[in-house]
C-alpha cells in the first residue's frame, strides 16, 4: 500500500545508493524520533531537523496552520528543536540502514548575534557529528526564514565566510546547501557562484515562501511563512535555471509543492536528481510516496526512457 520498489528508479549519486528519488524533507522529523518507522512504511530516505547547536523552544503556539482549500501550511516554528546533542543521542539508537541526512541551522536566539557566532554555531554542530559519525550527509540550512535576523547567509560575502570555515573541518560526509526561494535569479546565481568554489556539489532548491497572495482562507491572525503549493512555481523555475547553468558542477534536489507524480516528474525533467516533500504527504496521506514512485516509472517509460536518470534535465535537451 505504501511502498513501491523498482530497479528503474535506483541510482548511485556521489557514492550513495538511492533506491528511488523520493525523500522526506527536513522539518517533519525535527528531533529524530521517526526514522525507524519511516523506513519500512513510507520513505527510503529521511532528512532530519533542522537541528541547531543549542536547544530552542520556538515560537508560542499556534506554530502551524493547515489551509485545506489552498493546500498551504503556515509555518511558525522558528526552528524549535532539542539541540544537536539530543539529536546525536537519538541517531546513535537508530537501527535503520537507510541513508540519513541531517539539516543544520543556526540556533535561533538573541545570544548568537554576530556573524562569527552564527558561523561557530554551525561549526559546533558539524564537529559533534564528525566525532560520532551517525549520519550519511550534512545539510546546511542557510535559508530558513523563520529566524531572528532572517536568512543570515544569503549574501555572497557571508556565505563565503561560512563555507571557508566549514572547509577547514574537511567534512567526511557530503555537504548540501538548502537554498532560499525568496530571491531573484540574479541573487540566487550569486550564491551558486560562491558554492561551486568549494567542495560542495549538492544544493536543495528550495525553502518556505514569504508571500501569502491569492489565499482563499483567512490567515491574518497568524505569523509565519508558507509551504505547499505556493512554493512550486518559483522552486521549479530555480531548479530549471540552476540546472541550465550548473548541471556539470551541482547535483540538485528539488523540493516545494510536490502533490502528485506529475509534480515530482516535472522537477526531475527540470533538472532535479532527487525530490523531497512534506506538505504533499500531509494533504495527500503517506501512500502518496509509493504512488509517486510507481507513476514515475510509468511516466518515464511513456517518454521512452530506460531509466529514471535519463529524464533528469530532459527539458534542456
Amino acid at each position: 500500500m505504501f511502498r513501491y520498489d523498482s530497479v528503474f528508479l535506483e541510482q548511485d549519486v556521489a557514492g550513495i545508493h538511492f533506491a528511488n528519488p523520493m525523500w522526506l524533507s527536513a522539518w517533519f522529523d525535527k528531533d529524530v524520533k521517526l526514522a525507524d518507522i519511516i523506513d519500512p512504511v513510507w520513505f527510503w530516505y529521511i532528512q532530519v531537523g533542522s537541528i541547531t547547536h543549542l536547544p530552542y523552544q520556538g515560537n508560542h503556539k499556534p506554530r502551524l496552520r493547515r489551509l485545506q482549500n489552498d493546500k498551504w501550511l503556515i509555518v511558525n516554528y522558528w526552528l524549535k528543536n532539542n539541540g544537536i546533542e539530543y539529536a546525536v543521542d537519538q541517531l546513535k539508537s537508530i537501527k535503520t540502514w537507510m541513508p540519513i541526512s541531517i539539516s543544520l541551522a543556526k540556533t535561533n536566539c538573541q545570544q548568537t548575534v554576530t556573524v562569527d557566532e552564527w558561523i561557530q554555531d554551525y561549526i559546533a554542530s558539524l564537529s559533534l557529528l564528525e566525532k560520532y559519525d551517525v549520519v550519511d550527509m550534512y545539510t546546511l540550512n542557510i535559508s530558513c526564514p523563520n529566524t531572528f535576523w532572517w536568512e543570515p547567509f544569503t549574501t555572497p560575502e557571508l556565505l563565503h565566510k561560512l563555507l571557508r570555515r566549514v572547509e577547514t573541518l574537511s567534512p567526511s560526509k557530503p555537504v548540501y546547501i538548502k537554498m532560499p526561494v525568496n530571491l531573484s535569479w540574479e541573487e540566487f546565481k550569486w550564491l551558486l557562484d560562491v558554492i561551486v568554489q568549494y567542495s560542495i556539489t549538492w544544493v536543495i532548491i528550495s525553502n518556505l515562501v514569504k508571500s501569502r497572495d491569492n489565499l482563499s482562507e483567512s490567515h491574518n491572525d497568524m505569523r509565519g511563512w508558507v509551504s505547499g503549493k505556493p512554493t512550486q512555481k518559483k522552486a521549479d523555475q530555480l531548479i530549471f535555471d540552476a540546472y541550465k547553468e550548473y548541471h556539470e558542477k551541482l547535483i540538485i534536489i528539488g523540493v516545494g509543492g510536490v502533490f502528485s507524480p506529475e509534480d515530482a516528474y516535472h522537477k526531475i525533467k527540470s533538472g532535479a536528481t532527487l525530490v523531497q516533500l512534506i506538505t504533499g504527504m500531509i494533504f495527500e496521506w503517506p501512500q502518496l510516496i509509493g504512488k509517486i514512485n510507481k507513476w514515475l516509472v510509468k511516466l518515464a517509460k511513456k517518454d521512452w526512457y530506460n531509466h529514471i536518470s535519463e529524464a533528469i534535465g530532459a527539458y534542456h535537451r
